[in-house]
């Protein structure tokens, strides 16, 4: 070995030389306490994260919140944590699309805290949804001094961050704080690289702190692992003594942090894997589509103007210009990132946050719902605030006030449509006047309003517009059947399952209409189809149950109960239908 790389190695392994002197200075921006204006810059950004959205303190539960925040959040004991740490976060939704996806016992506890707290009140769950926003500002703006020792035009980054018009799908739908969260624990993680990475006495604890601090992020959304090595960078462009045996030494905690994650992750929803279904079929349309949704997000990102809470995008099957734009901002961003690596430049700290956040979650087959949604902009749009401060001279103070005043012209409009669903809906068609989803979403509304006529315009719309939106057919059904349309809701409910003869809950549908038109013995057997494909489906077994009973299959009927009630423990149907048996 040559002398000069063994004297290296064995440096590497020595513990790490406390800075000092010029090499200190060079490494250690302006800090709290030794500014004295940082108290108003911190303000400043708390004030810009929070003024704009005061009002959602009057806001309702729209879309999804009402789906998710329920009895199954309540806790009673301790049991329950443990209960809430092993639930599916999708489980909330009811989605049939989504299945054991998704991981985020850090934002699901959170909800149920809220609801130990503030009950079935929206105002104490939007107030967090408001805290985890303004931590997500000051610790983004931490970070950003940080990386470039100005906290003036940091701040100013961070107020133009708070202001980004893309943010109130995360901010202001209780359902968004998953991207709230996780991007306050992920800008802590950045943070603490930067600021006690540099400073620690041993590789090994180097990112220790950034590690805890991501595993949290990790368990408050998934899209924090894709940023997993951003610590890891952050400490290289800090400390000019790191070579690749220290870092490496560095990167063990967050090797750990993300091994925790994976193994509690296999856990509670198994082995990883992709979807169930995505939006766009096919591997050359999925690609097509995917290099498109770049040069789409950037466009909502640098000039957010067309936002809506539904983007529909239409699937490619050929190249066209918004994918050749995408394919080019690819190649850019790459062939920059390696330029600013080489350099050891602090620009590729949001070079590398905004691709490493946005670039993976474009690709199609990673989808579950909408294509386009803005919340996925949430952390990305964090590059902006770091690039601020690391533009030269006034040209920061000039971009960011810019950028500043625009983008709070745009952010006010978008609040109030998170005031309730009526306004929210009527938002989404207007932008959507031709989305099957919107229409099945209106329809949804108006049939838990009892307004069936609306119910069965929009459903069928839906089915109009996009006839395997299978989804529209089950709804469309449902709403006809209570209208008094029978034979019209059956008819669908068999084209459904022509469309999706594996589909649980069109069985399940169908059993229905059997027994409510005489005929439980071949509802036993679209029940029994039903429970064959899920067979943990409590509400099946339940009404397999009374089809049983009505054929006189007394004690078939009860060992269903039974089943249904050990599926779903307190299921109220299923507990009457056993008391009433049992009676002499």
């Amino acid at each position: 070995m040559p002398p000069a790389r063994a004297a290296q190695d064995k440096a590497s392994q020595a513990p790490r030389p406390v800075p000092s002197g010029a090499q200190a200075a060079d490494r250690k921006p302006s800090r709290p306490g030794t500014t004295p204006l940082w108290p108003l810059f911190a303000l400043l950004v708390i004030l810009a994260a929070l003024v704009p959205h005061l009002r959602t303190l009057d806001y309702d539960f729209v879309w999804d919140d009402k789906v998710m925040i329920g009895p199954v959040l309540d806790l009673s004991g301790p049991a329950d944590l443990v209960r809430l740490w092993s639930t599916p976060f999708d489980s909330l939704l009811r989605d049939p699309v989504l299945h054991n996806t998704y991981f985020r016992p850090v934002t699901l506890l959170s909800l149920a805290l809220d609801r130990a707290i503030y009950g079935s009140q929206p105002a104490g769950f939007h107030l967090t949804n408001l805290v985890a926003f303004a931590a997500a500002c000051l610790f983004l703006w931490l970070l950003a001094w940080e990386l470039s020792g100005t906290p003036g035009l940091a701040a100013l980054g961070a107020v133009v961050f708070a202001l980004h018009p893309t943010h109130p799908e995360s901010v202001d739908f209780i359902a968004g704080r998953t991207d709230v969260i996780s991007g306050a624990f992920l800008f802590a993680s950045l943070w603490a690289a930067a600021r006690w990475g540099p400073r620690a006495r041993n590789w090994f604890l180097a990112l220790l702190p950034s590690s805890v601090l991501l595993l949290l992020a990790l368990y408050a959304k998934e899209v924090a692992l894709f940023a997993a090595p951003l610590p890891l960078l952050v400490l290289w462009l800090r400390d000019r003594n790191a070579r690749p045996g220290s870092l490496a030494r560095a990167a063990v905690p967050l090797a750990v942090a993300v091994a925790i994650y994976f193994l509690s992750r296999i856990a509670v929803l198994g082995a990883p894997a992709l979807p169930a279904a995505s939006p766009v079929e096919g591997t050359g349309p999925q690609l097509l589509t995917s290099v498109s949704l770049i040069a789409r997000y950037v466009a909502l990102l640098l000039v957010p103007v067309g936002l809506s809470a539904r983007h529909e995008v239409p699937t490619l099957t050929r190249p066209d210009l918004v994918f050749a734009s995408g394919l080019l901002i690819l190649i850019a961003t790459v062939v920059l990132l390696v330029m600013l690596l080489r350099r050891r430049s602090r620009w590729a700290v949001p070079v590398a946050l905004f691709a490493c956040t946005l670039y993976p979650l474009c690709y199609a087959r990673l989808i579950a719902g909408a294509l386009l949604a803005e919340r996925f902009l949430f952390i990305p749009s964090a590059s902006i605030a770091l690039a601020i401060p690391l533009l030269p001279g006034a040209s920061g103070f000039f971009a960011g006030g810019i950028a500043a005043a625009l983008y709070l012209a745009l952010l006010l409009p978008r609040i109030p449509m998170w005031k309730d669903d009526a306004t929210l809906y009527a938002s989404m068609l207007r932008d959507s006047p031709r989305s099957a989803y919107v229409h099945a979403v209106l329809g949804s509304y108006y049939y838990e309003r009892r307004d069936l006529p609306r119910a069965i315009e929009h459903h069928r719309r839906a089915f109009q517009l996009k006839p395997d939106f299978t989804e529209s057919l089950l709804n469309l059904s449902a709403a006809e059947d209570e209208a008094g349309q029978g034979d019209s809701a059956l008819a669908h409910v068999r084209l459904l399952l022509r469309f999706r003869p594996g589909y649980d809950a069109a069985w399940y549908a169908l059993g229905n209409y059997q027994v409510r038109t005489g005929r439980p013995d071949s509802a036993v057997t679209a029940y029994r189809e039903a429970i064959r494909l899920t067979p943990t489906f409590a509400q099946a077994e339940n009404n397999l149950g009374v089809a049983l009973e009505r054929t006189g299959k007394i004690g078939e009927a009860i060992a269903h109960y039974r089943r249904a009630l050990q599926i779903q423990p307190g299921y109220v149907d299923a507990e009457n239908n056993l008391t009433r048996l049992r009676k002499p």
